[in-house]
């Protein structure tokens, strides 16, 4: 919806308020086409961006470079990232042209004017209907953050129960600024890692399960990094050098065949919850795996993982419980047991730091 309030606000703003028909226009962050349709019918040329991989757009961890007419934001989920891709806006335009902000009232619109950079004249309310608003500024000079993603860059410490070590995070990412006890809880659950491993960490985040692997794991260990975020994957190549890293969202373009894969899946698409990304990998990951590999995953308890899981490999059972989140190991083989007939064991040893508290992993 806020996608057509903004395509709207684009083709009936007055002559003054819009750039000549033939320039560039940048829109990012925004899944939908309806906002590049409109301006394309006006006679300007779109380029759009996103960090999560989608039809007919740049997908890199920052916006590509260049002047524009104007560049119109999808409102995101998080502030900091709002004011980071306003920046980013900002920094491709010359001064006294326009920058735009545009969502729904329930995504944080009506307060979001703050989050345009200094630089930027006051933002107004250029089209409020359907409970969406267009937000949009003039700039009147440079904004104060250089442009570039490492610019956003924040570094915490985290530990999973091995020592502190600083962590590079960006606006926007999984946990962002911590360590989430789901994560936690699977370092915990790692079985051992023989030498010569292959072990695919899918939706890897900022990776802080495949650094837990090869730190545990034996000689020659190979970790890859799964994750369709590259905001976030930029982040993992920071913090797990010897990783590989694989921008995507399935399995179906990794090759070779793997002896383990750990994962703490997204299971909510915006605010709903879905299955979906769980229910295909456990599809897709038994063809994945090496004879005896195994499928390590965390999720809410409450999740049916027993029915999703007991669908595609013979051997499914809970490992750990801990507080809501439960990790379970799937495997192929021969036995069925989609009624988990062993207890899953409590955790034990030192608690690993988390600093607060994370219900589920969300997707767009």
């Amino acid at each position: 919806m806020a996608g057509e309030v903004a395509a709207e606000w684009a083709r009936t703003r007055p002559r003054g308020a819009a750039p000549t028909a033939d320039a560039t226009v940048l829109v990012l962050g925004d899944l939908s086409p309806r906002l590049a349709d409109a301006l394309e019918d006006l006679g300007h040329t779109v380029t759009r961006w996103h960090r999560l991989p989608s039809p007919n757009q740049l997908h890199t961890p920052w916006p590509p470079p260049g002047r524009c007419g104007e560049v119109w934001v999808r409102m995101p989920r998080s502030s900091l990232e709002a004011a980071m891709l306003l920046h980013a806006a900002a920094a491709r335009v010359d001064d006294g042209r326009r920058t735009h902000l545009y969502g729904a009232n329930n995504e944080g619109i009506r307060s979001a004017a703050r989050h345009f950079p200094d630089g930027s004249d006051e933002p107004r309310a250029a089209l409020i209907k359907r409970r969406c608003r267009v937000l949009t500024a003039v700039r009147s000079a440079p904004p104060p953050h250089p442009d570039g993603l490492d610019n956003w860059k924040f570094s915490a410490p985290v530990d999973w129960g091995t020592g502190e070590r600083p962590w590079t995070f960006y606006p926007g990412v999984f946990a962002y600024g911590r360590l989430d006890p789901a994560t936690a809880l699977l370092i915990e659950a790692l079985p051992e890692i023989p030498a010569g491993s292959r072990v695919l960490d899918f939706g890897a985040g900022t990776g802080p399960i495949g650094a837990a692997v090869l730190e545990r794991g034996g000689r020659d260990t190979e970790v890859h990094l799964l994750e369709p975020d590259a905001v976030s994957l930029a982040a993992a190549a920071a913090n797990v050098p010897g990783a590989t890293l694989r921008a995507a969202s399935d399995l179906s373009d990794v090759p070779g065949r793997f002896d383990l894969i750990v994962t703490n899946p997204p299971i909510h698409v915006g605010s709903a919850q879905s299955l979906r990304t769980v229910e295909a990998l456990a599809q897709a990951a038994p063809a994945a795996l090496a004879k005896g590999g195994s499928l390590l995953l965390v999720a809410q308890r409450r999740l049916p993982l027993a029915r999703v899981l007991g669908d595609s490999f013979g051997d499914v059972r809970p490992l750990v419980d801990k507080g809501q989140f439960r990790v379970w190991r799937a495997t192929t083989g021969r036995q069925s047991t989609r009624q988990p007939s062993a207890e899953p064991r409590r955790p034990r040893g030192r608690a690993v730091s988390a600093r607060r508290g994370q219900s589920s992993r969300l997707r767009r």
